[in-house]
């Protein structure tokens, strides 16, 4: 809370000596604050409540007509459950039971008369910087409910777009069986877990540093669903041949360096380093760039994802009338039984030995599809634990 904020905060003073009254008056003007409204009559409180809203109370217990105990129930009628309002007694009663007493009743700190001025100038201002983190926290409540709402209507919005994907997708037995048991997995994990963070985060008492992270893991979840729906959506387009090619001119050494920029960090994440390996020329082919991107972002996801330690190469040859683009890694390998069925759809080499690893499993099939559409093929090299390259070659035009 910076000093501004402190000092406009709004100070309710309730004391039935006005002397008492004064002194506290006087230590708040000599700190600057600019706020401070006083009675010495208790049943006024309520109504001044109501009207200033104070930030913090000064509160006097043994008054007349209405003891400050009698003050903090009427406030415990007033406030909302969701709002820190501190209330500091300000008494001579020294009993411990009037202490216990008003700590149960709603008070937040509890000093006897006389009182150290400097200690109750540091107390008020304890108090008020709690109220303000309260104050944030509830704004970022708010903030995050809005956009947990924005994220549901996203959501709502995809599973209409998946369902259509699904349609389409019937034509195929062998599709619709893998769809409906993958997405089980694929989708209600990612859901799940914002559903869960979305209620985590509302809590009043969770720490700053607790949401943070928790917001993060949220847009994780949401990123994972969002990705695995755009990987149903394209696979659906590639086997109903909607699909359409939409062909430009590609920088082929700026479009690598894209890509390699674009998974610096992630590789960096799993300690693993990441190589380019292109011609420096300014090589231009006549493809499909959305479609270029997706192909090569579904290797490199793939090489990265079965990648423990070792590096990572993105790189392209150019051979004659053609180019060919490569992605190579030094992860786990793949057998040579399971080559043959790797770019099926929804396929992982082993399911069990994979279990580990999040993803639809439908990179590599979504990759073939598009190769297909472009005129060009893919094959793979690959040794079980020594590692995989996947090479792109594409007809140069």
């Amino acid at each position: 809370m910076n000093d501004s904020n402190l000092k406009n905060a709004r100070i309710l003073i309730v004391d039935d000596e006005q002397a008492n009254v004064d002194v506290l008056s006087g230590l708040l003007e000599f700190k600057d604050y600019t706020n401070v409204y006083t009675t010495t009559d208790s049943r006024l409180v309520a109504g001044l409540f109501q009207e200033i809203n104070p930030d913090i109370i000064l509160l006097d217990l043994m008054m007349p007509h209405l003891t400050g105990f009698q003050v903090m129930e009427q406030l415990a009628e007033l406030v909302p459950d969701s709002v820190y309002l501190p209330i500091l007694v300000l008494t001579a009663d020294v009993s411990a039971e009037s202490k216990l007493r008003a700590l149960a009743g709603g008070a937040k700190d509890f000093l006897t008369k006389p009182f150290d001025l400097t200690e109750v100038d540091l107390r008020i201002r304890n108090l008020l910087q709690t109220r303000y983190l309260h104050t944030q926290l509830q704004n970022q409540n708010l903030i995050l409910e809005e956009k947990v709402q924005e994220r549901t209507l996203e959501l709502q919005n995809t599973i209409i777009e998946l369902e259509v994907a699904k349609t389409k997708a019937e034509g195929s037995d062998r599709l619709k069986t893998a769809f409906l048991n993958n997405i089980s997995h694929e989708v209600r994990t990612p859901i799940n877990g914002i559903l869960g963070f979305s209620r985590i985060i509302a809590e009043d008492d969770l720490e700053l540093e607790e949401k943070e992270r928790f917001i993060e893991m949220l847009e994780e979840s949401c990123d994972r669903l969002i990705n695995t729906i755009t990987n149903y959506m394209d696979i659906s387009l590639i086997v109903s041949g909607n699909q359409k090619v939409k062909l430009s001119d590609v920088n082929v050494h700026s479009f690598m360096k894209e890509q390699f920029e674009s998974f610096e960090d992630k590789c960096s994440a799993k300690n693993l380093d990441l190589i380019l390996q292109v011609p420096d020329n300014n090589f231009i082919l006549k493809t499909d760039k959305e479609l270029l991107r997706k192909m090569v972002t579904h290797l490199t996801d793939n090489a990265i994802k079965f990648t423990s330690r070792g590096r990572v190469t993105l790189g392209c040859d150019f051979k004659e009338e053609e180019i060919e683009l490569f992605v190579k890694d030094t992860g786990k390998g793949i057998s040579e039984e399971a080559q043959e069925l790797i770019f099926e759809g929804f396929m992982q080499e082993n399911v069990t030995a994979t279990r580990n690893y999040e993803g639809s499993g439908l990179g590599l099939s979504i990759t073939k599809g598009l190769v297909k559409l472009l005129g060009g093929r893919i094959r793979l090299e690959s040794e079980k634990d020594q590692g995989t390259v996947l090479f792109i070659t594409l007809p140069v035009h």
